[in-house]
């Protein structure tokens, strides 16, 4: 479920969001502030926020500077009674913009073009021939909201991403039975170069890197859980 944070400090601006949202199947959260805001982002992961400009103690522009040093991944829609070319101007990189005078049906449809954008970086291939490693991945990547395609085998994995344009990640074992990791990752980058490869193996980073030189990211599965959602958030943000 795609989670939205409104932040706004009119209570009843606040409230028509939730409203309005809720019926529509998402789990909303509020912040009538920044520090409330803050105090959101970091305790559970957000996927859009709402962020109005004009706050009492810190503006939402400043904010929003902050924020992209810490939860970049987050997608922001700025929702101001200021013009669209005003706040663009005074918010710069925000994955759209909505004026509080115009109607809610055209900021739901912004909503659901960055749902939709969000969705498709989401999507998640793991090739593993281990049954148990994947049942893992797929516990706990789909907490984080992500969508899991599973192959247990590279030639498996290739006809998955033939058949679904949309998957910007692969989690590739290297140890497999059939085909090793490097012959199924040199058909992924020839046959699919703008699929980032985030390599997972029992074997150490070190000889990871040694072994595939060239993968966008090295996860070893000692590591805990975090670290590799951290690595993940940073080849797909």
């Amino acid at each position: 479920m795609i989670r939205i944070l409104i932040v706004d400090d009119e209570d009843g601006v606040r409230r028509v969001y939730k409203t309005l949202l809720e019926n529509e199947g998402y789990d909303v959260l509020e912040a009538a502030d920044a520090i409330e805001a803050s105090y959101e982002l970091n305790k559970s992961p957000i996927d859009i926020m709402l962020l109005d400009i004009k706050m009492p103690q810190v503006y939402g522009s400043m904010f929003y500077d902050t924020m992209q040093m810490f939860h970049k991944n987050v997608k922001v829609i700025v929702a101001s009674v200021y013009t669209i070319e005003e706040q663009k101007k005074m918010v710069q990189g925000a994955a759209d913009y909505y004026d509080k005078s115009q109607g809610l049906d055209l900021l739901l449809d912004k909503i659901k073009k960055v749902e939709q954008s969000i969705r498709e970086l989401k999507n998640i291939l793991i090739i593993d021939d281990e049954p148990g490693i994947r049942k893992i991945y797929r516990h706990y990547l789909q907490e984080y909201g992500y969508r899991i395609m599973e192959a247990h085998s590279g030639s498996l994995g290739l006809e998955v991403l033939k058949k679904n344009s949309s998957i910007p990640l692969v989690i590739l074992d290297l140890a497999m039975p059939e085909e090793s990791g490097l012959v199924v990752y040199n058909r992924i980058k020839k046959d699919f170069p703008e699929v980032k490869v985030l390599v997972a193996s029992v074997f150490t980073k070190k000889d990871q890197e040694r072994f595939l030189p060239e993968a966008d990211g090295y996860y070893d599965k000692s590591e805990d859980a975090a670290g590799l959602i951290n690595k993940i958030e940073e080849l797909i943000k």
